[in-house]
């Protein structure tokens, strides 16, 4: 179950969003960027839907968000894909369409909350290539204790092909047909690879990947 804070100035937008939710989650909904940090402090927010107009009316409150450090799903209204990118590359977990909520909404949420992105594919390799040119990608990898490119010989030739397959882009089920294995043997993979590499997610996988393979 997750924590899912919506934002939105609209009222029944926000409710038509919650409804698509499933139950099992912890909804809350404020009309106001600024009523984000009272609650916060009041329940435990995983993560936060926010309306795209809000973004809309006010750029710098992207960089609000961004300080508030909390996974953030952006619903927009025909968003171009250079918007799209520049959001993920700002630090937001995701973007999907509104008119494609209904169908798409609680696997964007559930995979966010899992720790991965939420965006068309065909857009992944753009993030991933600004993420690679910006200081930050560099900082991350400066960060870790021992580079990369001395861990991979702690992955297996199996996690080894499953980590290719996730830097192009390809989910559980796709990986799992390719290599024939089961979804429940790839997530495995990819957990112990996560681990042995020491990375949180498939998109800092990718980045790090991008500059050795």
């Amino acid at each position: 179950m997750a924590g899912i804070l919506i934002v939105s100035s609209n009222p029944a937008l926000a409710a038509q969003w919650e409804a698509i939710i499933p139950i099992e989650h912890n909804i809350g909904t404020v009309n106001n960027i600024t009523d984000i940090i009272g609650v916060i402090r009041s329940k435990p927010i995983d993560i936060l839907i926010i309306d795209a107009n809000i973004l809309d009316a006010n750029d710098i409150i992207l960089n609000q968000i961004k300080d508030i450090n909390l996974k953030t799903l952006i619903i927009g209204h025909d968003w171009s894909e250079e918007r799209q990118i520049h959001v993920l590359v700002s630090g937001m977990s995701g973007y999907c369409e509104h008119e494609d909520t209904f169908k798409i909404l609680p696997k964007a949420i559930d995979s966010i909350f899992k720790g991965d992105i939420w965006i068309q594919r065909h857009l992944v390799p753009k993030v991933i290539g600004q993420l690679v040119n910006l200081t930050n990608a560099q900082t991350i990898q400066s960060k870790k204790s021992t580079p990369l490119n001395k861990n991979l010989h702690l992955l297996t030739h199996r996690e080894l092909d499953v980590a290719k397959l996730i830097c192009s882009g390809e989910n559980n089920k796709t990986v799992a047909s390719i290599l024939d294995i089961t979804e429940r043997t790839v997530k495995a993979h990819v957990t112990s690879i996560f681990q042995k590499l020491d990375v949180p997610d498939r998109l800092h996988l990718a980045i790090l990947f991008k500059e050795i393979i």
